[in-house]
């Protein structure tokens, strides 16, 4: 499927973003664009298992975007593929279901 750039460009409430990366979830007819980033490594944050975050060592430490990806997959069971695309439409890596 190919994702629009404004699509990955905007959040919900027309704010723009500036440059950094989302995360996108394919659906067997649909995506779904998700979380913002600055960095690649900024995604590990939403598996942090504590809320609030009280100190660093709460968060999971980056692995590789493969890892990510990985762990994006495990979380949503029913996506058939998670990527993560630069927000000016470049896909950096796609991971898809086995």
């Amino acid at each position: 499927m190919k994702i629009a750039m404004e699509e990955l460009q905007y959040n919900k409430n027309g704010k723009k973003y500036e440059n950094g990366y989302r995360i996108v979830y394919f659906y067997n007819d649909h995506y779904f664009i998700g979380e913002f980033c600055k960095t690649i490594e900024g995604f590990i944050i939403g598996f942090t298992k504590c809320n609030p975050i009280i100190d660093e060592s709460d968060i999971p430490p980056f692995v590789s975007i493969d890892d990510s990806l990985n762990r994006y997959l495990n979380e949503v069971k029913d996506a058939s593929a998670i990527a993560i695309y630069k927000t000016n439409g470049t896909c950096v890596a796609i991971k898809k279901r086995n």
